[in-house]
């Protein structure tokens, strides 16, 4: 970042916020947490700028995902979906239990294969650049959330043409622009400039920034993006709104449903992905996969990826 970068500290987008002398480099503070705890809104109710989508999606994943009893599983359960050439749901949730454990290299061999089958013996590397980090939700594991007292920075148009340029002379043609979750800071035309800047660039533009409606994705598509990537970090509602205090993150439906939107506006691919250690890593490892097989099963023609990171919690 060059020196004319835009840096702020996170009171002055949180001047609203009348407890700033109890701002300290703990995530977890006892005076914010109490003051969310009375200002809490519904995380299962849209906000009114929120599009509603006509979809059963979420309720069939949660269902399911509610309904998966992993510990009936046998290891001849597991033995049975590898020797499958498709593999059905209730395959996966074998292949995801712990009777499954031993299996690990078979299962490891049955997925080379099954990638080697769609990619070749091939690997895509893209670059993730932050182009701004300004956040307005309170997640309470995330050191980017609101009420974190960190440097806030958001690179203008020039500084993400040259980071950008940077990039590109190393040969990589994909880059995964992101951004902490502020449309106040990092609005959706601001977004769409850096899209047209990556596409002089890049061939394959992706975006890991805050949700948005159907037609702000068609206008960054428009721009140049190709994919968007959501995570929804835990796919159990109770637990999400215990994780997701204040802000637009907070209400969990819009979250869930951010990829169907995404493809309603023609983005070309969508990813998917959990923080696995939040709750029931089993029961969030299936309820993704089975959340892209359902969009891709009724929305065949783009492309999505899935994938989930595995976090370890102290």
């Amino acid at each position: 970042m060059t020196n004319d970068t835009n840096i702020t500290n996170d009171k002055d987008i949180n001047a609203n916020i009348s407890h700033d002398d109890h701002f300290n480099d703990s995530i977890v503070n006892e005076v914010i947490l109490e003051d969310m705890k009375k200002n809490r809104i519904d995380h299962m109710k849209y906000l009114p700028d929120m599009e509603v989508l006509d979809s059963d999606i979420m309720d069939r994943v949660v269902a399911e995902m509610d309904a998966y009893d992993y510990d009936k599983y046998t290891a001849a359960d597991v033995r049975a979906a590898l020797s499958h050439e498709y593999r059905t749901l209730e395959d996966f949730k074998a292949l995801l239990s712990p009777a499954a454990q031993p299996f690990i290299e078979e299962i490891a061999q049955a997925a080379q294969l099954e990638t080697r089958k769609h990619f070749g013996n091939s690997v895509c590397m893209f670059t993730p650049l932050y182009i701004s980090n300004y956040c307005e939700n309170y997640c309470i594991y995330c050191g980017f959330n609101c009420h974190n007292k960190i440097n806030r920075a958001k690179l203008n148009a020039s500084e993400i043409e040259k980071e950008m340029a940077a990039i590109a002379k190393t040969g990589l043609q994909e880059i995964l622009i992101l951004t902490g979750e502020s449309k106040k800071m990092s609005d959706v035309e601001y977004i769409g400039e850096a899209c047209k800047i990556a596409r002089k660039y890049f061939k394959v533009i992706g975006l890991e920034v805050y949700p948005m409606n159907s037609d702000e994705y068609a206008y960054l598509h428009e721009c140049g993006a190709d994919y968007v990537t959501v995570f929804q970090e835990t796919y159990n509602s109770d637990k999400y709104e215990t994780l997701h205090l204040a802000g637009h993150k907070r209400i969990f439906p819009y979250r869930v449903n951010a990829q169907e939107r995404a493809l309603k506006g023609g983005m070309r691919g969508v990813g998917f992905a959990a923080l696995l250690g939040l709750d029931d890593f089993r029961k969030d490892a299936l309820a993704t996969g089975y959340h892209a097989y359902l969009l891709q099963k009724n929305i065949q023609e783009p492309r999505l990826h899935s994938h989930a990171l595995v976090c370890a919690l102290s």
